[in-house]
């Protein structure tokens, strides 16, 4: 990028930004070290976090002036849902689509299999197929499987609760969920704290990797690009910020069309590894973007071609829809009123018009409606003259 720009990003205020050590923090990354912050006229200062909550808290006291964050935490921060800081966050960006998996212990995945030799190429079994094992347990009075989500308002959980439910098991009943943070979740099952868990990559594959687990189904199996980490600002900042936001916005846009160049894979590869950023080996961030899913015992894989998709079919749209997706499944699972004004929820924290505002400024065109359907097609469809992802759920 050029000089000037990187010259101006030093004499600016600094714009403090805390992410989670994942790959779909990617487009921070990429903006930070690309250039494309600079390019701006950002100063732009990244911080790595352990857990969600250190990062929403972070945020919500004015320490961090952006975050990379799970989507369900701005409808539960803003709504003040037990257990979290009331305050009202807005997003203008999504950092994707798709990512997650749901992992099992070697031991789990024995037992599984002995009920279903073929899980991994048929990963719609594997719920119904665990409802036996936790059957088998009951009647021999074992302990309840343990299965880790990121947090409770995350799409892990919400993903997590769907999978159980085909298979007829109810989470905290039939399973206990705990919260680990990501970058925790292979350690706790390598030491047999627990059984299983949802999380995004590369934590699945280094799993894998390892050979202390088993990936058993993807998020994207269980809903076909789901929506997972956004930009959160706190409404407050957004409102006194507005052009150094909307200048956020277009160079997290700009750098998930690079990361979609696969000719910029290696690069991207080399730039997660490092300690300071995602800290996983480049073997498993490189799986995880090819979307191989393999039984490390049998040697047998499967590819999901849209198992990450950072960009494709309008990734970074923050749809209205997803909000209230999101919305729905904290009520179903009580963590929030039934009495939450949902719609008026999810437009004040979904800006859908600021993200408009931002492409059409600079000439991309992007979709004149605010939400689409979901869960209703297999493939690929059209709206308008805008292609857009399956959406199907399991």
């Amino acid at each position: 990028m050029q000089n000037s720009s990187q010259q101006r990003s030093e004499t600016s205020p600094v714009i403090k930004i805390g992410f989670s050590p994942l790959t779909d923090s990617a487009p921070l990354i990429v903006a930070k070290e690309q250039g494309y912050f600079a390019e701006q006229g950002l100063n732009v200062e990244l911080f790595k976090e352990v857990s969600w909550a250190s990062i929403r808290d972070k945020l919500v006291f004015g320490e961090y002036d952006a975050a990379h964050m799970l989507a369900p935490m701005l409808m539960s921060t803003t709504l003040g849902a037990a257990g979290s800081i009331k305050k009202p966050l807005v997003t203008g960006y999504s950092f994707g689509l798709n990512g997650n998996a749901v992992s099992v212990s070697n031991a789990l995945f024995d037992a599984m299999r002995e009920l279903s030799g073929d899980l991994i190429h048929h990963p719609e079994n594997s719920s119904n197929v665990l409802r036996k094992v936790v059957l088998d347990r009951q009647a021999n009075n074992l302990p309840k499987l343990r299965f880790a989500v990121v947090f409770p308002f995350s799409m892990h959980y919400y993903l997590l609760n769907h999978w159980l439910q085909t298979g007829g098991l109810k989470a905290n009943e039939d399973v206990e969920i705990l919260v680990v943070p990501p970058s925790r979740v292979v350690q706790a099952l390598e030491e047999g704290l627990i059984d299983g868990y949802c999380v995004g990559e590369p934590w699945n594959t280094h799993a894998v990797k390892r050979q202390v687990g088993v990936t058993v189904i993807t998020g994207y199996e269980i809903w076909n690009n789901a929506p997972e980490k956004v930009l959160a600002v706190t409404q407050e900042w957004a409102q006194a910020n507005e052009t150094v936001h909307k200048k956020l916005i277009w160079a997290l846009y700009q750098a998930s069309a690079w990361i979609d160049d696969e000719a910029n894979r290696t690069v991207l590869f080399e730039m997660l590894a490092r300690e300071a950023y995602v800290g996983a080996p480049i073997s498993s961030i490189a799986n995880a973007y090819a979307g191989q899913v393999s039984d490390p015992i049998s040697k047998v894989s499967r590819s999901i071609p849209n198992f990450s998709l950072p960009h494709k079919y309008f990734a970074n749209f923050p749809w209205q829809s997803h909000a209230r997706w999101i919305l729905q499944q904290m009520i179903e699972l009580g963590q929030v009123s039934a009495d939450i004004k949902l719609e008026e929820t999810a437009r004040s924290v979904y800006l859908t018009g600021l993200y408009r505002e931002v492409m059409q400024a600079h000439g991309e065109t992007v979709p004149d409606f605010d939400s689409k359907s979901e869960g209703l097609h297999s493939e690929p469809w059209v709206k308008g003259q805008f292609e857009l992802g399956e959406d199907r759920f399991l």
